[in-house]
């Protein structure tokens, strides 16, 4: 029985970690291009949620920061 596969085997350099992961986005899209847009939103998507908890982490850890350092001992 003949085994089908679509897959993309990827190594990258993670010292160049933009480049790398551009690459392998426009390969992706390149192998789907009737699903272009929808691959772009997901990672939309998926990049704005991350940038928020980074934010609200970051937003957090400065709330903690200015509530210690106002404090004396």
């Amino acid at each position: 029985m003949a085994k089908i596969k679509s897959t993309l085997d990827i190594q990258l350099d993670l010292t160049r970690p933009i480049e790398e992961l551009t690459e392998v986005i426009s390969a992706v899209i390149a192998s789907q291009p009737h699903k272009r847009k929808e691959i772009l939103e997901g990672l939309d998507v998926t990049v704005g949620n991350a940038l928020a908890e980074m934010q609200a982490q970051e937003e957090k850890e400065q709330k903690v920061d200015d509530d210690s350092s106002g404090k004396v001992s």
